[in-house]
C-alpha cells in the first residue's frame, strides 16, 4: 500500500489531480485501479517491529500508522488495514492473552479508535493482526495469537511463513485448513507462498523427495550428470522411451501434482463455504506466471469465493524489485518514478487476469469501503450465530 499511495508524490505537476474535482480529467489506468482496488488489507507499521519483545520479531518498518494515513488521503484511498505481525514470522510461537505482544494489538487498536474518532483523516483506520500458521512441537497445527484477541479486533489475516514439511501435500492442507476453519480468521495471506508449482516443476519434485535420502540422491544425480532429456520425460516435458526407472519417477511425478491440486480444491472449497477470502499479494503474485494463473483460474470455479488485493507493504522501497517482465499492460507514462509504476503495472496486470476470469470487483473485499464492511458484517453475523 505504501508504494501505491507514494504514486502522487512521485508525479509531475501537470499530472497531478484532484481527486475531489470529478472535471478533472483522470489517467484511463487510474479508473481501472480505482474499481478493483479501494484501500489496503495488508500492511504493517512500526507496531510490527517486535525485535526487543520476547517472541517477536524485527522488522525494518520506518513508518507509523499516522504518516501512512496521510499518505492514503493524498491518494485518496477509503480505508487501510494495519495487519502487524505477531510472534516472529521466522520461528512463530504460541502466544498467552498476556502476552506484551497481544496487549500491545489491543493498544493498537485503542490508538486506531482514537484516530478514527479524531477526524483528522478522511481514510478510515482497521486493526488487524497477520497471524502466523505454524506446527507446533506435538505436531498440531496452530495460530500464534489466541482467538480471545483475534476477536477483538477489526480482521484477522492468518498466512503461513515457516510451516515443517511445506512441500508435503498433506501439511499444506493441514495448515491452510485450520485458518479456513477457525471462525475469527477472515483472510488466508499468501496461501501459495513457498510451495508454488508449476507444470513442469523439477525443483519442487526434487526438493519433495528430500525426505528419501535414496530417492532425492537419485534425483541430484541426473540434475549434476545433465541429463536433461531424461528429466524431462519425468516432468512430462517428453514422451518417455524404453525407460522403466524413469517411468516410475514419472508416475510419482504426477501423483504429487494430483494430490497437490487436490490440496487446492479442497481449500478453495473450504474458504467458500466458511467466507474466508484469498488474498491476491501482489508482492508475491505474478499474474504473467503459469502457476498463478493456473490457480486464480482454479479458484474462480468457486462462484462464492471472494479475494482481497493486497500489497504486504513493510517499507517504501518493496516493490523496487518488481519483476514485471512478462507483464501485458504497459507502465503508466504519467508516474515517472520507475519502482512505484511496477506497482500499478503489476495491478493492471492482475487486473487484466480478473476480468478475463470473469472476476467482477463485486468480488475484491477491499475494492470499495461498501464492499469491505459488508464482508465485515457477514463474519459478525456468523460469529454471533455462534457465541
Amino acid at each position: 500500500m505504501v508504494e501505491i499511495v507514494n504514486i502522487i508524490s512521485s508525479m509531475t505537476t501537470e499530472t497531478k489531480f484532484n481527486f475531489e474535482n470529478e472535471k478533472e480529467k483522470k489517467p484511463e489506468w487510474l479508473e481501472k485501479v480505482r474499481e478493483y482496488y479501494g484501500g489496503e488489507v495488508h500492511s504493517h507499521s512500526r507496531w510490527s517491529d517486535r525485535g526487543e519483545v520476547e517472541g517477536g520479531g524485527e522488522e525494518k518498518v520506518i513508518h507509523s500508522e499516522t504518516r501512512l494515513l496521510e499518505y492514503a488521503d493524498k491518494l485518496g484511498l477509503n480505508f487501510v488495514v494495519f495487519s502487524e505481525h505477531a510472534s516472529d514470522p521466522g520461528n512463530p510461537v504460541k502466544l498467552p492473552e498476556s502476552h506484551p505482544i497481544c496487549q500491545s494489538l489491543l493498544k493498537e487498536k485503542e490508538r486506531i479508535d482514537e484516530i478514527n474518532l479524531s477526524g483528522k483523516y478522511k481514510v478510515q483506520a482497521f486493526s488487524a493482526v497477520e497471524a502466523s500458521i505454524f506446527f507446533d512441537e506435538t505436531g498440531e497445527t496452530i495460530i500464534d495469537v489466541p482467538d480471545s484477541i483475534l476477536h477483538k479486533l477489526n480482521l484477522v489475516v492468518a498466512s503461513r511463513h515457516t510451516i515443517a514439511e511445506q512441500l508435503e501435500p498433506t501439511k499444506i492442507k493441514e495448515s491452510l485448513l485450520a485458518a479456513v476453519n477457525n471462525f475469527e480468521v477472515d483472510i488466508i495471506g499468501h496461501p501459495y507462498r513457498y510451495i508454488e508449482f508449476y507444470k513442469h516443476d523439477w525443483n519442487y519434485f526434487k526438493k519433495y523427495w528430500r525426505k528419501d535420502p535414496d530417492t532425492y540422491a537419485e534425483l541430484e544425480e541426473l540434475e549434476s550428470n545433465k541429463q536433461w532429456d531424461l528429466i524431462k520425460q519425468i516432468i512430462g516435458k517428453e514422451d518417455i522411451k524404453n525407460n522403466e526407472r524413469i517411468k516410475e519417477l514419472n508416475e510419482l511425478f504426477l501423483q504429487l501434482k494430483d494430490e497437490y491440486w487436490q490440496v487446492w480444491d479442497e481449500t478453495l472449497m473450504s474458504m467458500e463455504k466458511n467466507g474466508k477470502a484469498f488474498e491476491i499479494n501482489l508482492s508475491i503474485f505474478d499474474p504473467s506466471k503459469e502457476f498463478y494463473r493456473s490457480l486464480l483460474e482454479r479458484a474462480s470455479g468457486y462462484q462464492n469465493l471472494n479475494f482481497s488485493i493486497s500489497y504486504d507493504f513493510h517499507n517504501l522501497e518493496k516493490l523496487a524489485n518488481l519483476n514485471n517482465k512478462g507483464s501485458v499492460t504497459e507502465k503508466p507514462a504519467d508516474i515517472k518514478n520507475l519502482g512505484r509504476s511496477k506497482a500499478v503495472q503489476r495491478l493492471l496486470d492482475l487486473i487484466s487476469l480478473l476480468e478475463s476470469l470473469n472476476i467482477g470487483s463485486d468480488k475484491i473485499i477491499n475494492s470499495s469501503s461498501e464492499n469491505l464492511e459488508e464482508f465485515i458484517e457477514e463474519r459478525n453475523k456468523k460469529k454471533r450465530s455462534i457465541y
